[in-house]
């Protein structure tokens, strides 16, 4: 279905930009005034302490608003998050047309094979990452592959069963399924099985006067998560939520403290 390698654009762009003011400082400390912006950086340098208790403000402000709308920023997973816990849970049989959330059981049609121990499934969510070692020998881990790969398949509840079509599907909250290392790469999977009881947000359609479920062109969302593992996080969600903004309250607070 998707296969998509990922490179972190965003690292290199900082790294670069990094280097060139470096780079930059070192031009200007041997050619001064024959460089551009030479006022600039002279009164900076002429003017230093003030500058220093003004970005010792900016900084942070800047990082904090940063991570703040990196937070913020909506993605698939977190709409499918959010309509989850507005949507009330429908039973397959009163299906009306429009976006659902159902929860049921999976039953598999066209079974697949897994790419990490050639389990049979319905789908699966795949990472390769390469994995570095420092002086130490601590492991860290960079992924360079994801993929979803899923065949049609039907969910079921004691009302009924109706077909899904997977399409742009995601796997939201679940955990690696099997894990394999080798050649200096990892690889993971995360398995939809027959049989598990999952629940499942995504458009309820009729084809040729089928109904069926696929992904909602308007919220851009066909999730499927575990059903015992959503009722936790829509628990503890809220405290998250509140922890989170308690944390920045405290960093604003911090911060106006540090610049008075």
């Amino acid at each position: 279905m998707k296969s998509e390698k990922k490179t972190s654009y965003t690292g290199y762009i900082v790294l670069g930009i990094i280097g060139f003011c470096f780079l930059y400082f070192i031009l200007w400390t041997i050619f001064k005034e024959k460089m551009p912006l030479h006022k600039y950086l002279y009164e900076i340098s002429s003017n230093y302490d003030a500058y220093a208790e003004k970005a010792l403000f900016i900084f942070p402000v800047v990082f904090f608003v940063f991570i703040f709308l990196t937070l913020m920023k909506s993605t698939s997973a977190k709409r499918f998050l959010r309509l989850q816990a507005s949507l009330p849970t429908s039973k397959i049989k009163s299906l009306a047309k429009g976006l659902v959330e159902v929860e049921g059981t999976l039953v598999m049609k066209n079974p697949l094979l897994s790419p990490v121990d050639n389990e049979t499934c319905i789908g699966y969510y795949y990472t390769i990452e390469d994995i570095d070692k420092d002086s130490d020998g601590k492991e860290s881990y960079r992924t360079i592959h994801r993929e979803t790969q899923c065949n049609p398949f039907q969910i079921k509840d004691e009302t009924g069963i109706i077909e899904v079509e997977p399409e742009g599907i995601e796997l939201i909250l679940l955990g690696e399924t099997n894990i394999g290392s080798n050649n200096s790469k990892r690889h993971k999977e995360t398995l939809l099985k027959d049989g598990q009881k999952m629940l499942l947000v995504g458009y309820a359609d009729v084809k040729n006067g089928q109904p069926f479920i696929r992904k909602d062109d308007h919220y851009k969302v066909l999730g499927i998560t575990s059903a015992s593992g959503i009722t936790v996080w829509n628990k503890y969600q809220p405290l998250l939520r509140s922890f989170l903004f308690t944390c920045s309250v405290i960093l604003l607070i911090i911060i106006f403290i540090f610049t008075q």
